[in-house]
């Protein structure tokens, strides 16, 4: 990959991690934090479309805590991967709103119970973080990123390359920050904030915006998900993680990508690299295949510089299998992205 983009090229295998995403890191970190509060009784409860409850129902399994899953009907698949692990798993509804409301009653009746968020708490951004200390320390001495590219959905791990950047004095990096056509919540609502007029950014999923008071931001809120990329499927972001990409001093650019992107992705990273990953995780991908999205979001640097020092975040996910990549195959649809309000065709 570095040879062909004729750059330095870092890929952060989040994939590794025991449940295949870098959820394991802060939902590992607010488990413990439960433990220590609450004793062994404590029952975490999650939901999730699949990756949080997975990293939960696993750091729940090494600290011998109770935990309790529950996911929408469209997850039925990651079922058998979370009792395996050892949770109990309730279908809690025909999409993740339902399964969280569901999730949340139960943990206001259990006494024991902590709710484990998928995206937006602050301690996840802090466990999150620490893939960043990693990736300082796996970088030449004094060499830091020209740009770290991520994929979004809620805005968890971006809060937590935030969060970590800041403290390795990499506070002005770019952060390159895609999602997918009709899962792009974090696009829409970035650019709300950034222009004088509230109004949508893009015309691939329909969105409102609601004021948080609290972080004084505007947040999208999309009617559906219609991304093949469900599990960057938060209909909302986080409003704080909003606010810190508003407010941090390097720049966070926002792309919204096609699922045909993705998927093109997907299927070049395993021949390429010869792992399987999900749509989710290959959306921050697509910029290595797809040269004018490269070049599109991309610093420029002085030519006088040396070679591009690019950091990629392979974050994982456990929703991918062969039957879906003979199911990507045989998909043909557009291959655009937006950028800036503008929608660009590849």
């Amino acid at each position: 990959m570095s040879a062909r983009l004729e750059c330095d090229v870092y890929l952060k295998l989040e994939n590794l991690q025991p449940p295949q995403s870098f959820k394991f890191r802060g939902i590992s970190l607010l488990a413990q934090q439960a433990l220590e509060k609450h004793g062994p009784s404590t029952h975490l409860i999650v939901a999730s479309g699949g990756n949080a409850a997975y990293a939960a129902s696993s750091a729940a399994k090494l600290l011998s805590l109770r935990c309790t899953a529950y996911i929408p009907e469209a997850s039925r698949p990651v079922e058998p991967l979370l009792k395996a692990a050892g949770s109990e798993v309730v279908i809690g509804g025909v999409n993740y709103f339902a399964a969280l409301q569901a999730a949340k009653a139960a943990a206001e009746a259990d006494p024991q119970a902590v709710l484990i968020p998928a995206y937006d708490h602050p301690m996840l951004w802090e466990g999150h973080s620490s893939m960043v200390d990693e990736i300082r320390d796996a970088l030449p001495p004094d060499v830091k990123p020209d740009a770290v590219f991520c994929s979004v959905g809620g805005g968890g791990l971006l809060g937590g390359l935030i969060t970590g950047c800041q403290r390795a004095g990499w506070g002005d990096v770019p952060i390159i920050a895609l999602e997918t056509h009709g899962a792009n919540c974090f696009y829409e609502s970035m650019a709300a904030n950034r222009s004088p007029v509230l109004e949508k950014a893009s015309s691939v999923a329909p969105a409102d915006f609601t004021l948080d008071q609290t972080h004084n931001v505007h947040v999208a809120h999309l009617a559906r998900i219609t991304s093949r990329a469900a599990c960057l499927g938060a209909t909302s972001p986080s409003p704080g993680v909003v606010r810190m990409a508003l407010d941090r001093q390097g720049p966070i650019r926002c792309a919204s990508i096609s699922d045909q992107m993705s998927i093109t992705s997907v299927l070049r990273f395993a021949d390429e690299h010869k792992f399987l990953v999900e749509l989710a995780c290959s959306t921050a991908l697509a910029p290595t295949y797809y040269p004018k999205l490269l070049d599109s979001v991309l610093p420029k640097v002085a030519t006088s510089q040396k070679k591009h020092v690019l950091v990629f975040i392979v974050c994982g996910g456990a929703n991918i299998s062969l039957a879906d990549i003979d199911v990507y195959r045989s998909v043909k649809e557009a291959e655009d992205f937006w950028l800036d309000g503008q929608r660009m065709m590849t």
